[in-house]
């Protein structure tokens, strides 16, 4: 069942009070405050937003102009990045190499482990060397 079905029978979900210490977004009311944000100031929003990355290209100081005529807005038009190393070596690189980087279930629930940043990352060096 999808979340948002949840939502619509009434059910809510809730972190724990630990698990939104430590979120990017800790409640909904940080949620609107940065879609405000990014309603009323989007040059700052998305300057804010991009600094947690790793770039190969800069980033542009502006996303929109709307002294060109009708807005088409392309995100970060000409700017590259690496996916695989801002989604792994990047949280090793940050401290956070023993944490979990994910969880898996096997086909039977009781069947269910877990790997840290730090294992995921030496497993697809390895591979890559192999």
């Amino acid at each position: 069942m999808e979340i948002g079905a949840l939502h619509g029978a009434g059910y809510t979900l809730s972190a724990t009070e630990e698990k939104r210490k430590h979120a990017y977004l800790g409640s909904l009311d940080v949620f609107w405050m940065m879609y405000k944000k990014s309603l009323e100031d989007p040059d700052a929003f998305w300057k804010e937003a991009v600094v947690p990355f790793f770039w190969k290209k800069p980033v542009p100081e502006k996303n929109i102009d709307v002294r060109k005529g009708d807005v088409f807005i392309e995100w970060l038009k000409g700017v590259s990045t690496n996916i695989c190393y801002n989604a792994l070596d990047k949280h090793v690189e940050d401290g956070f190499e023993e944490q979990i980087a994910y969880f898996w279930e096997e086909y039977d629930l009781q069947d269910i482990d877990k790997i840290i940043y730090k294992e995921l990352l030496r497993s697809l060096l390895f591979r890559k060397c192999s």
